[in-house]
């Protein structure tokens, strides 16, 4: 899979004539943001895994776009486990508007990169870590669901800006620059109402 991915950055950064922004000596983590260790920020929420994307080292087109379509693919499973599972109108209407507006970011970048020559297409599953993550979760029920999934949103929407931000402050101009600042725009929107929402 990583030789698959490899291959795909590789493909993409040409495709796309974007310019690599990995900086010499530099790595990419997986805490989450906010905490030295990757444990949660809020007490007494027990830390779920590794956030939905790595931390905002300076990265590759090819790295940004398995991040971010990581990312979406995470928050519309976690969507639809909220309008599942949720106890709250509030989550339940949270989780709704994570499916259509993560599903239309992921539509968006499918279709800049089917634009690309040759044509790219993004990761379509999930890491395992966010598929634990997902299952630890659906183990949960009631309030400690609510509670639990609002805590791990605003983690993970915290981490994606962050990831974001970190490209648009690097990348070269162009469609993926383009994706990443309309992107951006939707993450904190959500993080603003998760943090009215709490």
């Amino acid at each position: 899979m990583r030789k698959a991915l490899l291959v795909l950055g590789s493909t993409l950064g040409l495709t796309l004539g974007l310019t690599g922004c990995q900086q010499p000596g530099t790595t990419v983590s997986n805490n989450v943001a906010g905490t030295p260790d990757g444990g949660p920020d809020e007490p007494g929420v027990e830390n779920l895994g590794a956030a939905a994307a790595p931390t905002p080292d300076p990265q590759s087109p090819a790295q940004f776009v398995t991040a971010l379509a990581a990312s979406d693919l995470f928050e519309i499973e976690a969507g639809k486990l909220a309008q599942e599972k949720g106890q709250s109108a509030q989550v339940k209407g949270f989780g709704e508007m994570l499916v259509e507006e993560h599903s239309k970011s992921s539509e968006e970048l499918k279709a800049l990169l089917a634009r690309s020559n040759p044509p790219v297409a993004p990761p379509t599953a999930l890491p395992a870590d966010l598929q634990a993550k997902l299952q630890q979760l659906g183990g949960l029920s009631g309030e400690e669901f609510d509670r639990r999934w609002m805590a791990e949103q605003t983690a993970s929407h915290q981490q994606t800006l962050a990831i974001l931000n970190g490209y648009l402050a690097t990348a070269e101009p162009g469609p993926l620059k383009d994706h990443a600042a309309k992107a951006t725009g939707t993450v904190q929107k959500h993080l603003n109402e998760f943090n009215q929402g709490r």
